[in-house]
């Protein structure tokens, strides 16, 4: 076997078989304190690749934050202990994680960084731009391009939550093992807006997927342990841990999805969950006047299955309320209980209406 060297990051050397917390420089803030981004490094033992995890672009969707948290130091909190998820003295290649890019952001509870900019629509980035521009030039130039392959992790915005699934490019072979590799019950066709992470990631060749679990401004025990499960799938998937990687029965392709909308403002009060099968015309919100007075009710407009849904009680005509992917009740029921499957059947989904995007 190789000897394995070093891993030098930013003039700091990591030992194989190590981990250790270094920081990527973005000037001074206000006060004229340094500002940076937290960076923790884990170098195995063994060749591989160099896998990249990033979270808290938005610096609301706090979930990606604990599973980078979790996978760095176990459910303890202390790296280095009987209960870590990842054996540094057996990990081949190298795991490059990002917990928070946005930490500003974070600290002010808001997606945007402090500019009030959507970091996650400027990447690249520039040397010498925006406070924004910077971070995602900081990041992309120091991690992206370091990486063989990446995940991002989000959740949805504070209006909306989302059943766990990845976003991939179909287009793009690498993107798509790697987004069946996550595990999820469902993948999602999309390369991404202009000068987000995984669409700028994937033109220098990087592949990139997205994890979409939960919802802003909290950690939800289910969503990150999606979250956990996935990354641990993909690193099997990669050869970097051994791991028998858990995959369910049924995979359902998603190109597009329709939006079920609120016809009538008001309170919204939902009568669903994520990850519930409805039938077409069923009644699965209601709004109503502060009062309680009913003035409208949404229906299902077809059978499938709630990936999103708003948790806003305010909604104005026209909102989206539930994200509803086409799926009968059989093939849902399947593919939420029956797992290990290393050959999952595949069902492709293709609607009228184009996502919403992150």
């Amino acid at each position: 076997m190789a000897e394995v060297e070093s891993y030098d990051f930013e003039g700091v050397k990591i030992l194989p078989g190590t981990g250790q917390e270094v920081s990527l420089a973005l000037g001074s803030g206000p006060a004229g304190n340094p500002r940076s981004i937290p960076v923790y490094i884990i170098h195995g033992n063994r060749p591989g690749p160099v896998l990249a995890l990033t979270a808290g672009v938005h610096g609301d969707e706090l979930n990606g934050v604990s599973v980078v948290h979790h996978l760095i130091h176990g459910d303890d909190h202390i790296s280095g202990t009987a209960d870590d998820r990842i054996s540094r003295a057996d990990l081949a290649g190298t795991l490059i994680c990002v917990p928070v890019v946005n930490i500003e952001g974070m600290l002010l509870e808001q997606r945007e960084a402090p500019d009030n900019r959507d970091i996650n629509r400027l990447f690249p980035g520039k040397e010498d731009g925006n406070q924004s521009q910077r971070i995602a030039h900081t990041l992309f130039e120091n991690v992206v391009k370091r990486a063989d392959y990446l995940i991002d992790l989000h959740s949805a915005p504070h209006s909306r939550t989302n059943l766990p699934h990845v976003r991939a490019d179909f287009e793009l072979k690498e993107c798509m093992e790697l987004g069946k590799s996550f595990g999820t019950q469902i993948i999602l066709h999309s390369s991404g807006p202009n000068g987000s992470l995984r669409r700028e990631a994937a033109k220098i060749g990087t592949p990139t997927i997205l994890l979409e679990a939960g919802t802003a401004h909290r950690f939800e025990i289910e969503a990150v342990h999606s979250g956990i499960e996935g990354v641990l799938n993909v690193m099997g998937h990669l050869g970097m841990i051994e791991r028998e990687i858990r995959l369910p029965a049924i995979r359902l392709l998603v190109k597009r999805s329709k939006w079920a909308r609120a016809e009538a403002g008001g309170l919204l009060h939902a009568l669903v969950k994520p990850g519930e099968h409805v039938q077409k015309g069923q009644k699965i919100a209601l709004v109503t006047d502060p009062f309680g007075e009913e003035t409208n009710s949404i229906e299902s407009p077809r059978t499938g299955v709630i990936i999103g849904l708003a948790i806003n009680p305010l909604v104005r005509a026209g909102d989206p309320i539930a994200n509803i992917v086409v799926c009968s009740k059989a093939k849902w029921t399947r593919a939420q209980s029956e797992w290990d499957s290393h050959d999952p059947e595949e069902e492709s989904i293709d609607d009228e209406e184009s996502l919403d995007d992150v």
